[in-house]
């Protein structure tokens, strides 16, 4: 601590206290405070004298307590110190610091206003150079960035600053583009990709791109003792070839149409096959970005000046892992923006929130009936009015457009107590995990609780992150999704990956999605494709396994100068086409 944070400390005990009205305080209460001996509260004392911001007169005489002048308010001495925590871009101090013991509402809300103001797209114009540079806070760290692992839409969107993949799936013409392959063939049959790589692509530590390492990811997707959740997808291939440094062979164990699909996700970006992701944090690709900071308070991206597709736009980001007011929160906006001409941006995403239930586990979930009550119990609409945020519309699908099709009756609880006494539930409690990464996951939790506490069902609430493994000792969890816009195979994906809801079915339930899939990856029409899935879907649907409540709309306002605003399937802006136009006077102007 520095002598300004001790005295702030001091103050916050006598928040009103001024020159003309000193507050009374003994040593030994400055010992306790101060967490420190007699001597060291003598020699904080002395400093904060010498620096001038308080006088310290000694109680003389027994029974005579000593007196402490305040020559700056609370106000000042707080509003000094938080300056030079943000400059110093100590962010997550400044943060932490908003949580103070006693520290008064006003100046909490005027404190936090700050540090929002600080996040944003900055620009730093120096003699020689203009830097853009983007802020984002976030309030819990990112779970995983190792592909094989990425599971969260965020995971997805930073994924792909960092790394790229052989093939992009144009959303728009829904084709497939070279990337880091240039060209690429298939055999008749569907089970031989043969792919040709770019040359001259490098990777973050420098070394050029080759066929090894296009070899060396697909190979670490599936080997088992990686433990990848997509391990499910990548066991299809069967053989690797290598010819030389810029062609490789995949040779499938059945045919596959949808296998580009596959190379084309954020699961599957080529790795250097020389710098092994241990921890999760040796992160280097060949992508737009490369990570230069990585820790428990910071993520910083730098445009890779070396990228095969052109420089990124923006020159850096920072992704400041921050607990703020979700009232406000700022990704990207201009300081100095107010009053400027905003344009708005909105998208609505393919996914839901859900509920499913733990087949793994015994209990009365089981029943058709008592899901068939759980159900009857939620009403969409009357949640997404009560809850409010980004709760969009009532889900019956994982597409919006699908969702829009069905009736939203509200909850009957007379129809659900008549399923409940058809069930085998005796009134025993039952375990609810939710998402607990934003206090809007408990408030959510609770929500549903009461709903079904309507109908006699009793669940106890506990809560799981995204760091944490798949939940297995619940009977109903929360879970969430957020498709890709090639929605098709991010449906695939969403019911191959164990950690969406895989390993909480029943041997039965995976046979019958599985045996569903093989059609699906085997048919070439994108519209019979559709079909099958809508199987899917309401088998799933019939069968209650899991219960769609909502989708998620994300939305933001950000100021006419900011170019390149282009949010992708996760709901987030490509970084490396964001820029900042500046501002350029007219001749007029220029000649004053």
């Amino acid at each position: 601590m520095e002598i300004l944070d001790y005295y702030i400390t001091l103050h916050l005990q006598h928040p009103e206290q001024k020159e003309e009205a000193p507050a009374e305080v003994t040593i030994s209460q400055l010992e306790t405070l101060f967490f420190c001996t007699k001597r060291n509260v003598n020699l904080l004392l002395k400093r904060m004298g010498e620096e001038k911001w308080l006088t310290w007169i000694p109680g003389k005489g027994r029974g005579n307590r000593s007196k402490v002048l305040f020559h700056y308010s609370l106000e000042e001495a707080v509003d000094a110190y938080f300056s030079k925590l943000l400059a110093k871009n100590l962010i997550t101090e400044a943060a932490e610091f908003l949580n103070r013991p006693l520290l008064p509402e006003h100046l909490a809300k005027k404190l936090q206003s700050r540090i929002q103001d600080n996040f944003g797209l900055h620009v730093k114009q120096t003699v020689s150079s203009r830097v853009d540079l983007l802020k984002i806070p976030m309030r819990r760290p990112l779970a995983a960035l190792d592909p094989a692992h990425s599971y969260s839409a965020a995971e997805a969107h930073f994924v792909r600053q960092i790394f790229d993949t052989l093939v992009n799936f144009n959303p728009v013409t829904e084709k497939f583009e070279p990337h880091l392959a240039h060209h690429w063939d298939v055999d008749p049959e569907r089970t031989e990709w043969t792919f040709y790589l770019r040359k001259s692509v490098r990777f973050h530590h420098g070394r050029i791109l080759t066929a090894q390492d296009v070899k060396y990811t697909l190979d670490r997707l599936r080997d088992p003792s990686i433990r990848s959740p997509y391990l499910h997808l990548f066991s299809e291939i069967h053989t690797i070839q290598t010819f030389n440094d810029y062609t490789v062979r995949i040779i499938l164990k059945r045919p596959n149409v949808f296998f580009l699909h596959y190379l084309s996700s954020f699961h599957a970006p080529i790795l250097p096959h020389d710098v092994p992701i241990v921890t999760g944090k040796e992160l280097i690709g060949t992508g737009p970005f490369k990570v230069t900071e990585y820790n428990e308070k910071v993520f910083i991206l730098e445009a890779f000046d070396e990228h095969f597709n052109g420089r990124a736009l923006l020159d850096r980001v920072e992704l400041w892992f921050v607990e703020l007011n979700a009232d406000r929160i700022v990704h990207y906006e201009l300081p100095g923006s107010e009053g400027m001409e905003n344009r708005e941006m909105r998208v609505d995403n393919n996914g839901s929130q859900y509920l499913v239930f733990n087949f793994q586990k015994d209990g009365p979930h089981h029943d058709l009936y008592f899901r068939q009550a759980i159900d009857e119990l939620i009403d969409r609409n009357r949640m997404i009015a009560e809850l409010g945020g980004r709760r969009n519309s009532p889900a019956s699908s994982m597409w919006a457009e699908r969702s829009k099709l069905s009736a939203f009756h509200p909850a009957s609880i007379d129809r659900a107590r008549g399923l409940l006494s058809k069930s085998s539930y005796q009134g025993e409690t039952l375990t609810f995990k939710y998402l607990d990464y934003t206090s809007e996951g408990l408030r959510e939790a609770e929500w549903l609780q009461k709903t079904f506490s309507r109908a006699g069902i009793s669940v106890e609430l506990s809560p799981y992150t995204l760091l944490d493994p798949q939940p297995l000792d619940a009977e109903i969890l929360s879970k969430g999704e957020v498709l890709e816009r090639d929605t098709q195979y991010g449906f695939l994906s969403f019911i191959k990956s164990e950690r969406s809801m895989r390993t909480l079915l029943s041997e039965e339930q995976i046979g019958i999605l599985d045996d569903h899939l093989a059609r699906f990856t085997r048919e070439e029409s994108y519209e019979e494709r559709d079909l099958i899935l809508e199987e899917i879907e309401t088998y799933m649907e019939d069968e209650k396994i899991l219960l769609h409540l909502y989708h998620i709309a994300k939305q933001w306002n950000y100021p006419v100068l900011l170019k390149g605003v282009r949010l992708n399937d996760f709901g987030w802006a490509d970084f490396r086409k964001l820029w900042v136009k500046p501002e350029i006077g007219n001749n007029n102007e220029k000649r004053k």
